[in-house]
């Protein structure tokens, strides 16, 4: 027998060997660490859309409160000497767990120079719950915005310099609270004299 074939078989030295338990462990931590990174990520942009969409719908709230308003007009929204208005008398006398819904407007102060008051801090909730469907300002207003979204009204009467007409700025504040923090939205907008002579032809500014 020829010598050669007694000799043994020597094994390749680049065939492929298998993954030792620390290179599996280390790989595993890679992944974690990147699923990690990623459920983290889509955390972040859900909850930054869920922000996006209550800040949209309080807008939406809040424009519909605005022209409900305008609607309605200055006669039965501020009222006259002979009828009074929605936005007077004891309705504007506010708690001061109401006035903190109002995003910093209770705390407005005129200066010395200043001609204008804060004159109502209205809930318009509160009086929406109690008044009959055909007095609310927003009859179909669906329950589950009741009951997470909170709506204010506050009047500022301003004297025009130019003309000596009282303008009565409306500040529609709808507010919610999100990760723990109460948020707002703000919707202006005022009934103007707009006649020579103050004679309540009142218009939307």
């Amino acid at each position: 027998m020829d010598s050669t074939s007694r000799r043994p078989v020597r094994r390749n030295r680049t065939a492929r060997r298998g993954v030792s338990l620390i290179e599996g462990m280390t790989a595993s931590v890679v992944l974690l660490i990147g699923m990690v990174g990623v459920f983290q990520g889509i955390m972040v942009a859900s909850r930054q859309n869920m922000m996006a969409n209550h800040a949209t719908r309080a807008s939406g709230i809040a424009s519909q409160v605005r022209v409900a308003l305008d609607t309605l007009g200055w006669a039965r929204v501020i009222g006259t000497p002979d009828r009074p208005g929605l936005l007077v008398g004891q309705r504007c006398n506010a708690t001061d767990e109401v006035r903190a819904l109002t995003g910093g407007m209770e705390h407005l102060t005129p200066g010395d120079d200043d001609d204008w008051r804060v004159r109502c801090v209205f809930d318009l909730d509160a009086y929406e719950q109690v008044a009959l469907p055909s007095l609310r300002v927003l009859p179909s207003y669906a329950p589950s915005d009741m009951s997470h979204f909170r709506r204010v009204l506050v009047v500022v009467d301003k004297l025009d310099e130019a003309t000596g007409v009282t303008v009565n700025q409306v500040t529609v504040v709808v507010s919610w609270v999100e990760m723990g923090k109460r948020r707002f939205v703000f919707q202006n907008f005022g009934f103007y004299d707009s006649g020579p002579f103050g004679n309540e032809t009142y218009v939307e500014i």
